[in-house]
């Protein structure tokens, strides 16, 4: 397997936890636009005009499984990655991997808070990608 494709594995976590985060601003814009007071007008009758919830509970009940899903995804994937990097000997390598590709750190956050320097730590991702073996 090659650096870039376990690179890809190690991303899947990142990649399900932003789609979560995105599933979950789509249902709250669709809660906002649900209760939100605009759009209803002056409070005077309009006729025959339908305001019933059946669209809004349809589109809401999707989103909420397609949430669901997703996390179901994030969590599968989580466990995979943290499984795989814990088999790491390297102590240094195993930290790099997990604060790159779980928690989502820039290089430049990680070299800081490891104290090392941007080189080193990408030199260090650079070993750790060829130490790396998917279970």
């Amino acid at each position: 397997m090659t650096n870039d494709e376990k690179k890809q594995y190690l991303k899947r976590f990142l990649t399900a936890k932003r789609k979560s985060a995105l599933i979950a601003e789509q249902i709250a814009e669709l809660r906002s636009l649900q209760t939100s007071p605009v759009g209803f007008g002056d409070g005077m009758p309009k006729g025959n005009k339908h305001n019933d919830l059946s669209g809004y509970m349809a589109k809401l009940d999707a989103l909420l499984c397609e949430l669901e899903a997703e996390k179901e995804v994030q969590m599968i994937a989580y466990q995979e990655i943290r499984q795989a990097i814990n088999a790491i000997q390297d102590a240094t390598e195993k930290e790099i991997l997990i604060r790159r590709y779980t928690l989502g750190q820039s290089w430049e956050k990680i070299a800081v808070e490891m104290g090392y320097s941007y080189r080193h730590t990408t030199k260090k991702h650079g070993q750790a990608l060829k130490n790396f073996r998917i279970l």
